[in-house]
């Protein structure tokens, strides 16, 4: 079973799951979660809650193979924008979730979905992987985010979250792409090298510059263990690390056994 989780008050969300519903063929099921209807459509359930999904620590009985979280994106500069991301957090929780923790991170679901969304179709969108950030961090399944942003605009303009939509129903509808699994390192929030070579392998967990102060031998070795499949390489964005970084970063994978290449080495 896959899930689709919105909450109500998320307006891209609300949007997004009254496309499911009126387009995709997601009717109710009589049952409810958090007081609202449960739809579904074959075994992909569409589950609403009245509580904020960053700061969830459950969805009930619910138990998928991976609950995709359709949602709004908020940023400062307010430009046209698809996102895609794990949760997690590797220092404070600011947005949810638990400090120093990170969760279970589908890789290929994610590369599936940058993949998708760069081939929207809306002029003036830009679509990029984001780094691991906010909760929820305590939910024993996998779980991803995809977003339309970056403004109320953007979260009530039926064609930017009808791309969302469609996006979410292939992920639970198909099986995903099956590339080599990563972890990432280094760079920005909006991960534009790790976007770039998306092509090449399929990330889960990014840990992204203003991290590293969070990273050990043991955060490390938590985003092997919470990305999904089992991360077959690292990738560094080694312009977007200090030489320290690299040094600590590279001295860490090297002990824990796990090979790295440079973004740079899997571009063109």
């Amino acid at each position: 079973m896959k899930l689709i989780a919105y909450s109500l008050d998320d307006v891209a969300g609300v949007n997004t799951a009254r496309i499911l519903k009126e387009s995709f063929g997601f009717k109710e099921t009589g049952e409810e979660f958090d007081g609202v209807p449960v739809c579904r459509r074959d075994d992909i359930l569409l589950v609403a809650s009245r509580e904020n999904i960053t700061r969830i620590s459950s969805l009930g009985t619910f138990n998928p193979e991976v609950c995709i979280v359709v949602s709004r994106h908020r940023s400062e500069s307010g430009m046209p924008t698809f996102t895609t991301h794990a949760t997690g957090n590797f220092g404070s929780a600011d947005v949810g979730g638990e400090p120093g923790r990170l969760s279970i991170a589908p890789a290929q679901y994610l590369r599936t979905s940058i993949e998708q969304l760069l081939r929207h179709p809306i002029p003036g969108f830009q679509a990029s992987l984001e780094v691991t950030h906010h909760g929820p961090t305590e939910l024993s399944f996998p779980l991803m985010y995809v977003e339309v942003g970056s403004s109320e605009k953007q979260w009530g303009d039926e064609s930017a979250c009808t791309v969302v939509a469609e996006v979410a129903d292939s992920l639970a509808s198909k099986p995903p792409d099956k590339l080599p699994s990563a972890i990432g390192f280094g760079g920005p929030h909006y991960a534009p090298n790790f976007t770039e070579v998306s092509g090449k392998v399929a990330f889960g967990h990014i840990a992204p510059k203003y991290a590293m102060d969070y990273m050990n031998e043991q955060m490390v070795r938590n985003m092997i263990e919470r990305t999904i499949p089992r991360p077959e390489l690292a990738v560094l964005d080694w312009k977007g690390l200090r030489g320290p970084e690299k040094k600590m970063v590279t001295g860490i994978l090297d002990e824990i056994g796990l090979s790295w290449k440079k973004t740079s080495e899997l571009k063109g």
